[in-house]
């Protein structure tokens, strides 16, 4: 956001709120070095009526204060689509032309508004084959470059843990990029989502799918547990693809190792996904979590 501000200038004002007081706002803006953005916060006794969190969409107003989008396509959903759709429709204001309509896709009405209904399917994620976004764009996706992944502790030891056996997984994968490689990141990511989901919701989010009006704590649960969900979704589809390829390498008669790997690219795509997972969502909570869980019972703290 704040390489959008510095790039329209005075034509858009984009405004980071949070919702979880001004300790958050100044931990956000020192984290992310915003420079030209506006950083602020809400009160607690004035939250919202509506909304979510960023990465389920971007709310846009016009120079007239009236909500134009209630909800951009959403990151989870379209990846490095959901930046470019902003993109254009702060264009389109400014050009004073008319907004543009999602790409067509199927209708998906979980996902939220009516400006992020559209899932565009194959569109979402795959247009950088691989390769980085240029360096100013909003969209860049942090890479490991082959480097051995070290995520942030979270503060609780048991989870520390977990994230190094995924570390462990995804180094194998990236080594061998095989069939049983990806079975094995699978199983250590089914394990820790599962265990750190339901510590969480334990701990920080009992009783927040309840919650009426907006919640901050219920959009970082929905958008966290969607991602884990997003993760899994693609190692199961790889695997599917390997069954597949091995069916088909059965059928001609030629070898099961045939076509039985992935790429390169894609296997620094995992480990950058990971990355940033543990960076964006599971950092966020290590504070709150490792206190919780120590004032009901003692725990050991990374």
């Amino acid at each position: 956001m704040d390489a959008w501000a510095a790039s329209y200038g005075s034509a858009v004002a984009f405004i980071c709120v949070s919702c979880a007081g001004p300790q958050l706002a100044t931990q956000f803006g020192s984290q992310l070095k915003l420079k030209h953005c506006f950083n602020t916060w809400v009160d607690n006794d004035d939250m919202p009526t509506w909304g979510q969190l960023g990465c389920n969409g971007l709310i846009v107003l016009d120079g007239a204060k009236s909500v134009i989008c209630k909800a951009s396509p959403a990151f989870l959903e379209v990846k490095e689509s959901a930046f470019r759709y902003v993109e254009t429709l702060l264009d389109a204001l400014i050009a004073q032309k008319a907004a543009p309509a999602p790409k067509s896709g199927r209708v998906d009405e979980s996902v939220g508004g009516a400006c992020a209904k559209v899932r565009f399917g194959s569109d979402g994620g795959e247009e950088t084959n691989g390769e980085e976004a240029d360096d100013a764009s909003p969209a860049k996706v942090a890479k490991s470059g082959g480097a051995a992944l070290k995520v942030p502790s979270v503060k609780v030891a048991v989870l520390d843990a977990e994230h190094e056996r995924c570390e462990a997984a995804l180094a194998q994968l990236a080594a061998r990029r095989d069939s049983t490689s990806v079975r094995e990141l699978l199983s250590a990511y089914e394990e820790h989502f599962a265990h750190e989901e339901a510590l969480l919701d334990e701990h920080l989010y009992a009783g927040v799918e309840k919650a009426t009006g907006f919640s901050a704590d219920k959009g970082a649960r929905s958008s966290h547990f969607a991602d884990h969900e997003a993760m899994l979704s693609t190692l199961r589809k790889m695997l599917t693809e390997f069954e597949r390829r091995a069916v088909l390498a059965k059928e001609l008669g030629l070898d099961d190792a045939v076509g039985g790997s992935i790429s390169e690219a894609e296997a620094q795509k995992l480990a950058a996904d990971f990355e940033l997972h543990a960076t964006a969502y599971d950092g966020n909570y290590a504070d709150r979590l490792s206190a919780a869980m120590a004032a009901v019972e003692p725990v050991a703290i990374a």
